[in-house]
């Protein structure tokens, strides 16, 4: 059945979320995909992060007394992110549970989530300038090395599993720096989301020829 071929979690994410970006003022995660392009209308795996199991607990709630699923996973993960001049590296709870309705399912966790502005992304078939990226044998040795590039904007490891969220433009640096650090690259999959997210993720993702230094006393 097409909530069947929902099952395999796209380790990442969620939301990726980044941490506590968004009690900083930034954004959260909660992160859409397709069970399958063969099935993109009839089911979403829906991802969200949170910090705290009071707030995973309001979510749940939230989710069920919806009916938009009746199950939710949970986990636990480490969110890589840059803030203050230096990567970040905070726990964090991932809920993911399946839904038929994009919409509601966005809704609903937005008005339950303890973030300002959870962010939503969701697996697009063409190309769109945003990418997640996921490789395994990941370690949290290797997150850091990604995010301290400023090549991407969050990287969030569930065991051994990193998703990696960046732009089109930065993903050939990310497999660079990613083949160093692990000896892999990651597989990508084009992604939309809200606009309050992709613009957080364009800001925090610095292109090489962006990062390159002033001259000495300019």
């Amino acid at each position: 059945s097409s909530m069947a071929l929902a099952a395999r979690l796209v380790r990442w994410q969620p939301p990726h979320l980044c941490g506590r970006l968004m009690r900083r003022g930034l954004t959260a995660g909660i992160y859409l995909r397709f069970a399958s392009f063969a099935s993109m209308a009839s089911a979403w795996h829906v991802i969200t992060t949170t910090d705290s199991v009071d707030a995973s607990t309001k979510i749940k709630e939230g989710i069920v007394s919806s009916k938009i699923a009746d199950q939710v996973t949970e986990e636990n993960i480490r969110s890589f992110y840059w803030w203050e001049g230096k990567v970040q590296d905070d726990p964090e709870i991932r809920l993911s549970f399946d839904a038929s309705d994009k919409e509601k399912a966005v809704s609903t966790v937005t008005a339950s989530h303890n973030y300002d502005v959870p962010m939503i992304i969701y697996p697009e078939a063409t190309p769109t300038g945003y990418v997640m990226g996921v490789l395994a044998n990941a370690t949290p040795e290797v997150a850091e090395k990604l995010v301290s590039s400023r090549l991407v904007a969050c990287a969030q490891l569930s065991g051994a599993s990193l998703a990696i969220k960046t732009t089109q433009e930065a993903s050939a640096s990310v497999n660079a720096v990613a083949l160093e650090a692990s000896g892999a690259a990651p597989s990508w999959q084009p992604i939309g989301g809200n606009d309050a997210y992709l613009k957080w993720v364009r800001e925090e993702v610095k292109l090489p020829h962006e990062q390159v230094a002033k001259p000495h006393g300019s």
